[in-house]
C-alpha cells in the first residue's frame, strides 16, 4: 500500500470519509489559486479527483494522497507522486490547507515524497509542476534542491489540462 510517513505527516490514499474535508481544502480561493483559478471544485471535479488518484494506485501504486496530520489526524493537504502525463518523470506535489500554511508542512511533505521517488524506487530524477505565479511553491522546491528546468504547456507534457502554463523544477539523483 503506498504509505510515506513523516515525523509529523502521513500521506496515504484517499478514503471515502475524506471527501468533506478535501471538499473543503478545494473550495478555499486561497489554495486553489495556483491549480484551479482560485474557483472551487464542483461535486463532479471531487468525484474525479477520488476516481483519479484510485487509478493511480490501481495501476502506479501511487497517487497524490491525503497528507494528514499525525498530532490531530486531521487534512493537513494532499501531497505524494504520481506519472507526470505522457513523460516518463514522477511528479511530486503538494497543496496545503490554509490553515497547515506557515508550518514547514510543504518542505517535509515534499522531501518525503522526494526520498520515496529517488532512493526507494531509484528513479534519476524527480519533478514538480508549479504555476509560474506561484512563488511560495518555487521557495519549497528550492529548498528541496530542485532547480529550474523550463517553462511549458500542458500540451507540450501530456498534461489532462492542455492549456496550463507550468514551471518544471527537477532534481537528480
Amino acid at each position: 500500500m503506498f504509505l510515506i510517513e513523516t515525523e509529523r505527516l502521513v500521506i496515504r490514499p484517499w478514503q471515502p470519509d475524506d471527501r468533506p474535508a478535501f471538499t473543503s481544502l478545494m473550495s478555499h480561493p486561497e489554495v486553489t489559486q495556483y491549480v484551479h483559478g482560485g474557483k472551487p471544485y464542483t461535486k463532479a471535479e471531487v468525484d474525479q479527483w477520488f476516481e483519479r488518484q484510485a487509478r493511480q494506485i490501481a495501476e502506479h501504486g501511487m497517487c497524490m494522497g491525503a497528507l494528514v496530520e499525525k498530532s490531530t489526524n486531521r487534512l493537513a493537504g494532499l501531497s505524494g507522486t504520481q506519472p507526470l502525463g505522457s513523460t516518463t518523470d514522477l511528479e511530486i506535489g503538494w497543496i496545503l490547507a490554509r490553515e497547515a500554511w506557515g508550518r514547514g508542512f510543504a518542505t517535509e511533505a515534499g522531501a518525503a515524497c522526494m526520498r520515496y521517488v529517488l532512493e526507494t524506487l531509484k528513479r534519476p530524477r524527480v519533478v514538480a509542476i508549479i504555476d509560474p505565479e506561484n512563488a511560495p511553491s518555487k521557495r519549497v522546491a528550492a529548498r528541496l534542491g530542485m532547480t529550474y528546468e523550463a517553462t511549458y504547456t500542458g500540451e507540450q507534457l501530456g498534461h489532462r489540462f492542455p492549456e496550463i502554463v507550468v514551471d518544471l523544477f527537477v532534481r537528480d539523483r
